[in-house]
């Protein structure tokens, strides 16, 4: 559809601004998956982040689902759900490493800055905890504060900025070294 055509819902209680960066980068790298969602006005039910980064790649068209059958309270009822219901999802910790080390098994060039997670928002979402790292000489010591399991599983990845690689090691020997 023409996105000239699209109305977007001028009492839109979400904020999207900041998402439109990470939604810019997601079209780039992906396209359009998700349609948007019309009343049958052509006013924007769902999607409001997605216009505004297709407006601001400079697309002239955009997929689009027309929700004819629902009423004025289904309209204003899923825009507000679907919105919502992302926050209140949750981050299983195991999987969501699993699936970023999967991804640069596959493609260990693969851009990491386009995940957007930072270690301190896995942490926040997850109960994921980051440890110091601290250079000495030509080894790296990782220091972990707390209980860890007996079969804990420990990844590390480092990135050399200045060539733009990245390491991923596999801890072979985890040695503790007394009480503080």
């Amino acid at each position: 559809m023409p996105i000239g055509q699209i109305k977007p819902y001028k009492k839109n209680p979400r904020k999207n601004e900041k998402a439109i960066p990470e939604v810019v980068k997601s079209l780039k790298e992906f396209g359009f998956r998700q349609p948007l969602v019309v009343d049958s006005n052509m006013v924007l039910i769902v999607g409001h982040t997605r216009l505004l980064a297709a407006k601001e790649l400079g697309h002239t068209t955009v997929p689009v689902h027309v929700a004819s059958t629902l009423t004025p309270a289904q309209v204003k009822a899923y825009r507000i759900m679907d919105n919502r219901s992302g926050e209140r999802a949750e981050w299983d910790r195991d999987l969501l490493l699993t699936e970023m080390d999967d991804i640069f098994t596959l493609d260990p060039k693969y851009d990491s800055d386009f995940l957007d997670f930072e270690i301190e928002e896995i942490d926040e979402k997850t109960d994921y905890k980051t440890y110091d790292v601290s250079e000495v000489q030509d080894e790296f010591v990782i220091t972990i504060r707390g209980p860890l399991p007996e079969q804990a599983t420990i990844r590390a990845l480092f990135s050399d900025y200045e060539d733009n690689e990245d390491y991923k090691i596999e801890v072979s020997h985890v040695k503790q070294i007394g009480k503080k």
